[in-house]
């Protein structure tokens, strides 16, 4: 369907794109949650250790909560990638539809004020 500027959204063009975006989005959800649980892992293990020298390691390795802070939005961004393909979709069959339902009130006579 051509839209008044010249651009055209073809569906299936839309669908496929979509579709190869939700595997590779969840391929990285997957793969970003095994990281984060990984790098979660060997934080937990302290491997600093309990002396003076780790414990001024651990304090300045955790200042201003850097490593948890960093795996938390890891995980969040992989999420975001991951809704970002239903929102494109919602907003391309959005597009069409009112697209659409303004072709059929022109053809109809109806004027539509925007």
């Amino acid at each position: 369907m051509r839209l008044w500027d010249g651009t055209q959204i073809i569906k299936p063009s839309v669908d496929r794109g979509l579709s190869e975006w939700s595997t590779m989005a969840e391929d990285l959800e997957h793969e970003s949650a095994r990281l984060v649980a990984l790098v979660q892992e060997a934080l937990d293990a302290a491997p600093w250790g309990p002396g003076a020298e780790g414990e001024a390691f651990r304090a300045a390795h955790f200042r201003n909560d850097g490593p948890t802070q960093m795996l938390s939005q890891c995980t969040q961004l992989a999420k975001e990638i991951t809704g970002a393909g239903s929102g494109v979709r919602t907003a391309v069959d959005n597009t069409l539809k009112m697209d659409l339902d303004i072709k059929r009130d022109m053809a109809a006579g109806r004027v539509r004020e925007i």
